[in-house]
């Protein structure tokens, strides 16, 4: 019988969890700066708790630190979406390959269970909802393969890639080609084809970034526009 015994949140990691929901919400806007006197009074944390937190957003990508002139929220960068989004390819093809000929059977099923409320979530437009089933769904596949490594890689990609995703408020267009092609990397796994499993989510993670790069663009155009 398996216990699952649960990890007590440290200061930091509480730090670094709520700073980044505020990026991602929006609440932190790309850019601003992050005073660590005033992270400290809010949080109430001690100061060293949150200089840790800047530095593992910044490893993530959520914040830019600079000498003598503090920390700042990163701007988005088109470059740096299409940088992420070719390395998971490589990566997440790869580990599909790895995967699917050891996905269990439980496997099988909660790939189906995901897949279904995914479905549930693309229907009523439940964006939120459908970026965290994605990554359940994907993860699922990329754990079966066994290679510890190669699932952190791409996690840490995952994580760094998150405040992009958060376009997909704006694509209703992509979500049911999205899942379409889910369906297809579903069918796939259960027909236990590797290879054609891993193009297809290799097309995934492409289409994806195809569909986030335009939005991306206007959004840099329309906040230069603004500045301008």
């Amino acid at each position: 019988m398996n216990v699952r015994v649960s990890v007590p949140v440290t200061v930091t990691d509480y730090v670094t969890r709520s700073i980044r929901e505020r990026i991602l919400s929006g609440a932190y806007l790309p850019g601003a700066k992050l005073d660590q006197q005033m992270l400290v009074e809010e949080f109430g944390a001690s100061l060293i708790p949150v200089r840790e937190s800047l530095r593992q957003l910044e490893a993530q990508g959520f914040v830019r630190l600079y000498p003598h002139k503090g920390a700042y929220v990163a701007e988005l960068s088109l470059a740096e979406v299409k940088e992420i989004y070719f390395v998971r390819e490589l990566l997440e093809e790869s580990a599909t390959r790895l995967a699917v000929p050891r996905l269990s059977a439980e496997d099988k099923t909660r790939l189906r269970q995901r897949l279904k409320q995914m479905e549930q979530a693309t229907a009523s437009g439940d964006y939120a909802q459908l970026l965290d089933l994605n990554r359940d769904f994907h993860f699922i596949i990329y754990e079966a393969g066994d290679n510890r490594l190669l699932v952190e890689l791409i996690r840490g990609l995952w994580d760094r890639s998150s405040r992009y995703r958060h376009l997909y408020t704006y694509l209703p267009d992509r979500a049911p080609r999205a899942l379409r092609e889910h369906k297809r990397i579903y069918s796939l796994c259960i027909s236990s084809d590797a290879e054609a499993a891993a193009r297809a989510v290799r097309n995934n993670v492409r289409q994806t970034v195809r569909g986030l790069v335009p939005v991306l663009r206007a959004r840099l155009a329309e906040k230069k526009s603004f500045a301008g």
